[in-house]
């Protein structure tokens, strides 16, 4: 059965798309996803589309299986023709979760992941920021049409790209070009946790393990 690649468009596409993340994210289950889904997937939704539209170095893809029409995949990727980190960004939080130790673990784990990036990103770059395709429709090719989307882009303007990857999904990455350049090791640690820090921390299996890979633009001449 054929696949087709789209750039999102409009705002309900993408609570199709949102619906196949909330899937594929669990499984198998991502202990980062469950802070970022946050408490309802009507407000992860919205609050994924606003961070689009807020950002124009965005682009949200997806991919549909032609012959029954139901999206199977979604990427976002980041074009960033100039340094993102030129001047400095207040750190991200885990706002939309409510005081208590999930945000708290939250907090913690999206600075972990993200408290590399102005040293290692620092030039012009593309960004990966999710990648994922439903569990019944894996091994098709949906998430190489999604890759190759931001390849070709990268080589086109001759920058590098990057990913922050699970361990499950480095192999794919790899295929694609990518070498690891560091190891993530996510965890959240508060003194004398309670009861309900240490039963989350352990929910979300912290230590959360994953890579940074970076690719290097090809050039066609």
């Amino acid at each position: 059965m054929p696949l087709k690649l789209h750039e999102l468009k409009n705002d309900e596409d993408f609570k199709l798309v949102n619906e196949v993340e909330h899937e594929a994210y669990s499984n198998p289950f991502n202990g980062v996803w469950e802070i970022t889904k946050g408490l309802s997937q009507e407000e992860c939704c919205a609050r994924q589309l606003s961070w689009h539209k807020s950002d124009l170095n965005s682009t949200w893809l997806y991919v549909t299986d032609e012959e029954t029409g139901d999206v199977i995949g979604g990427a976002q990727w980041f074009v960033y023709r100039t340094n993102p980190y030129a001047v400095e960004q207040p750190m991200r939080t885990a706002y939309w979760l409510p005081d208590g130790p999930m945000k708290q673990i939250g907090d913690q784990l999206i600075r972990s992941l993200r408290k590399g990036r102005p040293a290692r990103m620092s030039k012009p770059h593309l960004l990966i920021s999710y990648c994922f395709v439903h569990s019944a429709h894996r091994n098709r090719g949906a998430a190489s049409l999604m890759l190759k989307w931001g390849t070709d882009k990268a080589d086109e303007l001759g920058l590098q790209a990057f990913v922050e990857s699970t361990d499950i999904a480095r192999r794919t990455y790899e295929k694609h070009g990518f070498y690891v350049v560091d190891e993530l090791n996510m965890d959240a640690q508060v003194e004398n946790p309670s009861e309900e820090f240490s039963a989350m921390r352990e929910k979300l299996g912290c230590p959360i393990h994953g890579w940074v890979l970076k690719r290097d633009a090809i050039s066609s001449k």
